[in-house]
């Protein structure tokens, strides 16, 4: 279906389109996007999951408040601008680490997705997003809430309809959507 929706919105262009994607670092995601692009897209890592996997990792690896506290500030002020090296290089040779293989996870998942951590200080003065929390978020607030606790009874059907609502809503598609008389074509027209 997307793949058909990218083909409809985009496939009378000359030039190549550019195809970015903001992703959690799942495998699962990349493999899904070359399953539908044929090829490679690039993957920008979300910098809230970046902080939050060093954040969740410096309080397993410092000794100490202090040392975490001036860890992070290293690390971050460093992951933000896009510098991995730097950042390796401080985790190999300065923190010593109450727990050492914590401190070797996070060394092999910065390593692991060097490639697809930017500097986020320049894609964001330009304007551009630099994680994927709009998404997550609606995600969360509208198909998540109704799939926990009393809204567990929603089947496939009701939350990809409820998915498929909330997506015309955040393209600003929902006017459009109502005015389609067909309604499989509205649910294949709102897909982002």
């Amino acid at each position: 279906m997307v793949r058909s929706r990218l083909l409809r919105e985009y496939g009378g262009r000359r030039n190549p389109l550019n195809i970015v994607a903001i992703t959690d670092g799942a495998k699962n995601i990349r493999l899904r996007l070359r399953e539908i692009f044929g090829f490679p897209v690039t993957l920008i890592l979300d910098w809230y999951h970046l902080c939050k996997k060093v954040r969740e990792h410096m309080s397993m690896i410092s000794r100490n408040r202090d040392e975490k506290s001036a860890h992070m500030g290293f690390l971050i002020h460093h992951l933000w601008r896009g510098n991995t090296a730097e950042a390796l290089n401080y985790m190999k040779s300065e923190i010593i680490p109450k727990n050492e293989k914590r401190l070797a996870d996070l060394i092999t998942y910065i390593e692991k997705h060097r490639h697809e951590i930017i500097d986020y200080e320049l894609r964001k003065s330009v304007g551009k997003t630099t994680g994927s929390g709009r998404v997550e978020k609606a995600c969360d607030q509208v198909v998540g809430f109704r799939q926990k606790k009393k809204g567990m009874s929603w089947g496939k059907v009701g939350s990809r309809a409820l998915a498929t609502l909330k997506i015309a809503e955040l393209n600003g598609r929902w006017d459009a959507l109502w005015k389609i008389t067909d309604r499989s074509e509205a649910a294949n027209n709102c897909l982002c």
